[in-house]
C-alpha cells in the first residue's frame, strides 16, 4: 500500500492517478487507433450539429454526476471531523465526571482506549481491511468486537458508572449523548460507503462521455491523418474520459485507494488526544508536508 507522495507531490499525484486510470487510458488509445483506420461515413457538416447535441448533454450529466460525487467526498470528510469532535468531547465528559476514585479510574481508561480503537475499527471495516497492528491490543474487549460492539459495550460502561453511583443522571445523559452522536457519524459514513451511485446510471453517464469524446475525436479531421490533429484529439478523449472517471473515483471516498480521505491520519489525531502522542498508534505514518496519505 502507498504510504504517501513525499515532497515531489504534483509528480507523484499525477502518477497516481493516472495508474488508478490506467485501463481507461488504454482503452482511449486502443480505440483511437481502431478509428484511424475506419473510413469517415459521416457528412463533415454533420458533425458540428452532433458535437454541439452531445457536448451539451454530457456536459450536464457528467458536471452533476461530479458535483454529487464531490459531495459524498465532502459529507464524508465533515462526518469524520464530527468523529473527531465527538471523540474529544468523550474525552472532555471523562475527565470532568472523573471523581479520582480507584474504582472509576480503570474504567475511565478502558472508555478512552476503547474509543480509539473505535475509530481504527471503523476505518477498517470502511476500507474492508484488517485493522492496524496494535490496535486490538488496545483494549481486552473481543478481538473481533465490530465498530458497532465497540461503541455498546462504551454505552455499558456508562450504565455501570451510573449504577456504581459514580456518576449522576445529567452525566450520564451527557455521556450517552456523545456515544449516540458517535453511532449517527459512523451511519453516516457507513451509508456513504454501501450505497454508490446506481451502476446503471454510471453506465448511462459513462457510455455518454465516451460517445462525446468519440465525436469529437472525429471532428478533427482524424480520418485526414493529421498528426497534429490526431494528437490534440486523443487528448481531447483522455481528458473528457478521465473526468467522468474521476468523479466515479471521487465518490468512493473510504474504498481503499489514493483518492481516500486520510483516515488513518484522522485516527493518529484521535489517538494522541485520547491516550497521548507518545502512544504508538498517535504517531503519523508521514510527515506534515506530504501530499497524499493514507
Amino acid at each position: 500500500m502507498i504510504r504517501s507522495v513525499g515532497p515531489a507531490g504534483p509528480v507523484n499525484v499525477v502518477g497516481l492517478v493516472g495508474w488508478q486510470l490506467k485501463y481507461n487510458l488504454l482503452a482511449v488509445v486502443v480505440v483511437a487507433a481502431v478509428l484511424l483506420q475506419l473510413p469517415d461515413t459521416v457528412d463533415p457538416d454533420d458533425y458540428d450539429a452532433i458535437l454541439a447535441t452531445a457536448g451539451v448533454v454530457a456536459s450536464i450529466f457528467v458536471g452533476f454526476r461530479n458535483m454529487n460525487a464531490y459531495q459524498r467526498w465532502w459529507e464524508a470528510r465533515t462526518l469524520w471531523g464530527a468523529v473527531i469532535n465527538d471523540c474529544r468531547a468523550m474525552h472532555n465528559g471523562l475527565s470532568a465526571v472523573d471523581t479520582g476514585s480507584a474504582e472509576m479510574a480503570p474504567v475511565l481508561d478502558r472508555m478512552r482506549r476503547r474509543q480509539v480503537r473505535h475509530a481504527w475499527q471503523l476505518v477498517a471495516e470502511l476500507r474492508g481491511v484488517a485493522p492496524q497492528p496494535g490496535v486490538t491490543d488496545l483494549t481486552a474487549d473481543s478481538p473481533d468486537a465490530t465498530a458497532t460492539e465497540l461503541l455498546n459495550l462504551q454505552a455499558q460502561d456508562v450504565q455501570r458508572l451510573a449504577a456504581g453511583g459514580h456518576i449522576d443522571p445529567p452525566a450520564r445523559v451527557m455521556l450517552m449523548t456523545v456515544n449516540n452522536d458517535l453511532v449517527s457519524s459512523q451511519g453516516g459514513l457507513e451509508r456513504i460507503r454501501n450505497q454508490p451511485i446506481p451502476a446503471h446510471y454510471d453506465m448511462f453517464i459513462r457510455g455518454l462521455a465516451w460517445l462525446f469524446a468519440l465525436v469529437a475525436f472525429n471532428l478533427l479531421h482524424v480520418a485526414t491523418h493529421y498528426v497534429g490533429s490526431i494528437l490534440v484529439g486523443l487528448l481531447f478523449m483522455m481528458v473528457f474520459v478521465s473526468a467522468e472517471r474521476l468523479g466515479y473515483f471521487l465518490e468512493r471516498p473510504m474504498s481503499n485507494s489514493v483518492f481516500d480521505l486520510p483516515m488513518y491520519r484522522f485516527c493518529s489525531t484521535i489517538t494522541a488526544n485520547l491516550l497521548g502522542s507518545g502512544q504508538p498508534l498517535a504517531k503519523p505514518r508521514q510527515g506534515n508536508k506530504d501530499t497524499v496519505w493514507w
